[in-house]
């Protein structure tokens, strides 16, 4: 089983699109945060969670991502190995890991954190449309959030372990979508990373941490 370094190497590719590909990890089609092919936080359910401004911070840290199995949080569902039936979808469920020493906002935070909330809700630009999907307009996040990197666990004919799907949110669960599922079981036997830091008003301030080991498993055909 490839660990969560190998799959840092790969990360290292798709966040900043640079160098040439190597025969193990291809280049990213989609190197960019701006482009909606990341699964972030819906604004409508998840109200200040993991926005495009957050995404490119997390890009910026893929440099310094930290095995680290005492503060990393860890995969609770599925279990190692496992066999996941074609249905019902399955839900994948991770710990919250320790990833900021103040587990806690400062007042200051909680105070500028409400005011956030504040101008998303009273105050639009001039056109009258909020930029909120940009990642030019940078994020206010403050939580401990999480990114989810799921890929084949097998190369491809060309010999590259192509990345399936990489959600970004503050949640603690993410059940993908029946076009979603449908990519995960088309590749069959998959290895899923979880990468934990935590935010304070749009960076990153805790982390980023990463068990020792992808979880691996399968989703029958």
């Amino acid at each position: 089983m490839r660990g969560s370094l190998a799959l840092l190497v790969g990360l290292l590719a798709f966040g900043c699109g640079g160098g040439g590909s190597s025969p193990s990890k291809p280049a990213d089609a989609y190197p960019s945060c701006k482009n909606g092919k990341y699964v972030l936080d819906d604004p409508t359910s998840t109200p200040g969670g993991f926005d495009s401004g957050a995404c490119v911070e997390f890009m910026k840290a893929i440099p310094t991502i930290q095995t680290d199995a005492s503060k990393a949080p860890e995969f609770v569902t599925p279990l190692a190995g496992a066999l996941l039936p074609s249905a019902p979808i399955a839900k994948f469920t991770w710990s919250k890991g320790t990833l900021s020493m103040l587990r806690r906002p400062s007042f200051w935070n909680e105070l500028t954190h409400e005011l956030a909330f504040e101008n998303v809700a009273h105050a639009a630009p001039d056109s009258g449309v909020a930029d909120a999907g940009s990642a030019d307009a940078g994020s206010s996040l403050t939580s401990d959030a999480y990114v989810i990197v799921f890929r084949a666990a097998t190369a491809g004919s060309d010999g590259g372990v192509a990345e399936l799907l990489r959600v970004m949110t503050i949640n603690l669960s993410f059940t993908p979508t029946d076009a979603q599922w449908a990519t995960l079981q088309a590749a069959g036997s998959i290895e899923a990373s979880v990468y934990g830091m935590h935010f304070d008003t749009g960076k990153i301030v805790g982390g980023v941490f990463t068990p020792p080991q992808a979880r691996a498993f399968t989703i029958a055909q």
